[in-house]
């Protein structure tokens, strides 16, 4: 660990911001990606991707390629995209559908599962299974894919059992993708986690989103309609127990109101699609779920928005969204794709101005750390949450040297 770091840990300051070498610096950077994002559960994609046999996507995490690609009985894998003969990429292509994976370079090539099926060529005492594709742990949560680099990552079970009765009434595995689309802003990811924490600046900066819910001005009471609406979602059976985010864990959900009279997350408040799965009409408020470092999800009665966030460098983060709509939903009857995103597209990109701007004042020479609000909490807890896994990491590296 170097005595910077060391001593940028050591100062920091609970409550308030980072210092500015946490959010530029390319070293602090490289450190992130060994102590939490390698050590991690990283959010790939979804099941509604890759419907079919051999249906795949590939997902870049910092130098690593990773395959992700269904079985033929339905499994989902993870492999890294990386020739065990001479490293070469496999898959080129960011998405598609194969019966086999075929190295591009030498023709070798491997089963869904990884399994070395034919080297050509090679010596006759060569011993494939010793040649498999090394592959990544995967976690499937109700159509939501999730990925670990680590060797021993951290449980997943606590995930699944806060989560699966929040998602289950949306049938994800039998949903589809209506709409993808990609960003690659000029911010770091932290300051883009931040944002989503908190609604300190919801009321200047989202004037759709604060008309869509009660108490996002932060000017309302919302208990009374909060109460009223837990009530009601309870008797149709859905999850309404917030689950709190601790030191210790590393995802978070709640299900909190609409404004009375709006229906979805659409520019005109009502629905953009049909009711999703099980759900039966528009009444089911908004369920938020987070796991971090990169996963956000926001979703109504009629369809699902989920952001994918990756680093590129300490001053680039890729961001995927993915919209998902009932699986019977037809495009041109059901929905449009310009209606169904019109929300997120808005809100989104309100958003990444404000991430983009908070870079670039922090790039400040005059830029210090500041205290903050009452109103951001969340994202004081997510930034304790952050040094405390840089302090773990970092202090076990130093133990393994010794």
């Amino acid at each position: 660990m170097s005595t910077r770091l060391h001593q940028l840990l050591n100062d920091y300051h609970s409550g308030w911001s980072l210092d500015q070498a946490f959010y530029l610096d390319e070293n602090i950077f490289s450190e992130e990606w060994n102590h939490i994002w390698s050590k991690g559960w990283l959010f790939v994609g979804t099941t509604a991707e890759i419907p079919k046999a051999g249906d795949f996507f590939t997902y870049t995490a910092h130098k690593d390629s990773i395959i992700v690609i269904r079985g033929n009985q339905g499994e989902v894998y993870a492999h890294y995209n990386t020739c065990r003969h001479r490293g070469s990429l496999i898959c080129l292509q960011e998405r598609g559908n194969t019966q086999a994976l075929m190295c591009p370079y030498h023709q070798w090539v491997y089963d869904k599962n990884g399994t070395l099926l034919n080297a050509r060529l090679m010596q006759e005492d060569f011993d494939k299974a010793e040649f498999g594709l090394h592959s990544a742990h995967v976690q499937v949560l109700e159509g939501l894919i999730f990925i670990s680099l680590a060797q021993d990552p951290p449980d997943f079970a606590s995930v699944v059992a806060d989560y699966t009765p929040f998602l289950r009434p949306f049938q994800l595995n039998q949903a589809k993708v209506a709409y993808k689309a990609s960003y690659e802003l000029r911010t770091n990811w932290k300051l883009v986690a931040e944002n989503f924490r908190e609604c300190y600046h919801c009321g200047p900066a989202h004037p759709e989103y604060c008309r869509a819910v009660i108490g996002a001005n932060l000017r309302e009471d919302v208990d009374e309609v909060l109460a009223d609406r837990r009530q009601a979602w309870q008797s149709k059976g859905l999850a309404t127990e917030t689950v709190e985010f601790t030191e210790t864990s590393f995802h978070f959900g709640v299900r909190y109101p609409l404004r009375p009279g709006v229906q979805s997350y659409s520019l005109d408040g009502q629905p953009a699609s049909k009711p999703m799965g099980l759900h039966q009409d528009y009444d089911a408020g908004v369920l938020g779920l987070v796991v971090l470092p990169g996963f956000w999800m926001d979703a109504v009665s009629d369809y699902v928005w989920t952001m994918r966030v990756t680093p590129l460098s300490a001053e680039r983060t890729a961001i995927e969204l993915t919209w998902l709509v009932d699986g019977s939903a037809v495009e041109g009857v059901d929905y449009t794709v310009e209606r169904l995103c019109s929300f997120w597209k808005v809100t989104g990109e309100q958003d990444w101005a404000l991430c983009e701007n908070n870079f670039q004042g922090i790039e400040s020479s005059r830029y210090q750390p500041g205290p903050y609000a009452p109103a951001e909490l969340d994202v004081a807890k997510f930034v304790d949450w952050y040094i405390g896994r840089m302090n773990e990491g970092v202090w076990a590296s130093v133990e393994q040297v010794y």
